[in-house]
C-alpha cells in the first residue's frame, strides 16, 4: 500500500481507503454488522488507514458500527465523517459533530466533510463552524463534498479546507474539466468516491441485471436502460488489461483512477473481507502511460456524450 499526503497537512493517507456507506445498511440493499466489522478490521491489516463515513450512512449506525470495529486501533488510523444538509446551521454543526464523535467511540475526527452544499445556508455560517471546531481540537481538518469550483471558491475565502471529496471514475469525469485544476493550484487533496461508478467497472454486472429490494443504484443516471449497456461495455473492455497485469477489472479501474494527477485517495466501499482484499489488489502496480491513455479513450466512448448532471445521483441534468 501506498501513501499520499493530503494537502497541506500532515496526513497521509493510504491510495486505497475504505468507504462505510454500505455499512449503514440503507440504499445498498441492507448489511450485516459482523460482516462489516470484518472487513474494516482486515482493511487495516491490509494497509489501509483511512476510513469515510457519514452521519446520513443508516442515520448514525455507520458510524458505531466503525466505531466498535476500531476500538483499541483508533490510533492505527484516520477518520472521516460528514455533516449533513439539514445540519448546517452554525449551532447544529457542532451539535451534529457531538454526535458523530460519540457513535464513533473517539474525541476527535480527522477530517470532517460537509457533505453537500445548502442554498438555503449561507457557507461562512458553516465554514465558521467548520473552523471553530478544528480551533477547539474537535476535528483535524475540514474537507467539502460535492462542491462546483464556483463553491469552493466561495468557501476558500471564509477559511482553508484541506480535502475535497468528489464523484470520480472512468465512466464519471466532470471533475477533470475545473476541479482538479483548481485543488492542485491551491494544493487541495482530493478524495474520490465512486471509483467503480457503484460496481459497474468490476464487470461483475450483467445487461438483464435485476436489483435487489431497496437498493437504490437502480435510479441512478448512469445504470439507466441504454446507457447502462454502453458503461457495460467499458467494463468488458477492461479485460484485456486485467488479464496482461494478472488484475481483476475492478482492480485495473480503480487503479486508472488512483494514477491521474491530483488524487489523493480513492474512497472504495466493501460489506466484507473479501471485497477489501480485492479492493486492496488496485495498489502496488502501475498501468503504464499507453495503457492510461488507451483506457482513457475508452471511458471516453460514455463520458464524452454524457450530460452534465447535477450529481452522481440526481437526474436532473445541469443547462451551461
Amino acid at each position: 500500500m501506498e501513501y499520499r499526503r493530503m494537502g497541506r497537512s500532515d496526513l497521509k493517507l493510504s491510495e486505497i481507503s475504505l468507504g462505510c456507506w454500505v455499512m449503514g445498511g440503507d440504499y445498498w440493499g441492507g448489511a450485516d454488522d459482523n460482516e462489516s466489522i470484518g472487513a474494516i478490521l482486515e482493511a487495516v491489516e491490509n494497509g489501509i488507514n483511512f476510513f469515510d463515513t457519514a452521519e446520513i450512512y443508516g442515520r448514525g449506525r455507520s458510524e458505531l458500527v466503525l466505531g466498535k470495529a476500531l476500538k483499541g486501533r483508533r490510533h492505527e488510523v484516520y477518520i472521516s465523517s460528514k455533516v449533513w444538509k439539514s445540519n448546517m446551521r452554525y449551532k447544529d454543526v457542532f451539535k451534529a459533530c457531538e454526535e458523530s464523535l460519540k457513535r464513533l467511540g473517539t474525541d476527535y475526527i480527522d477530517i470532517y466533510f460537509i457533505h453537500y452544499p445548502n442554498d438555503e445556508v449561507d457557507i461562512e455560517e458553516t465554514m465558521s463552524a467548520m473552523l471553530e471546531l478544528k480551533k477547539q481540537g474537535k476535528i483535524r481538518e475540514i474537507g467539502l463534498s460535492n462542491f462546483s469550483r464556483k463553491q469552493m471558491e466561495e468557501a476558500l475565502k471564509i477559511g482553508r479546507f484541506e480535502v475535497i471529496q468528489p464523484c470520480y471514475s472512468l465512466l464519471w469525469r466532470f471533475i477533470e474539466e475545473d476541479i482538479i485544476p483548481f485543488c492542485i493550484e491551491h494544493e487541495i487533496g482530493i478524495v474520490i468516491y465512486s471509483p467503480l461508478a457503484q460496481g459497474i467497472l468490476t464487470g461483475k454486472f450483467t445487461k438483464d441485471w435485476t436489483f435487489k429490494e431497496g437498493d437504490g443504484r437502480k435510479n441512478v443516471p448512469l445504470f439507466e436502460k441504454g446507457r447502462f449497456e454502453e458503461c457495460l461495455d467499458v467494463a468488458e473492455g477492461l479485460k484485456p488489461y486485467a488479464e496482461r497485469h494478472g488484475k481483476t477489472q475492478g482492480q485495473v479501474a480503480i487503479n486508472w483512477a488512483i494514477s491521474q494527477p491530483g488524487i489523493t485517495s480513492a474512497i472504495v466501499g466493501a460489506r466484507n473481507a473479501r471485497q477489501v482484499r480485492e479492493n486492496v489488489g488496485a495498489s502496488g502496480w502501475k498501468l503504464t502511460d499507453s495503457e492510461l491513455a488507451e483506457i482513457d479513450r475508452l471511458g471516453r466512448k460514455v463520458t464524452d456524450k454524457l450530460p452534465k448532471f447535477e450529481t452522481f445521483f440526481s437526474k436532473r441534468i445541469i443547462n451551461e
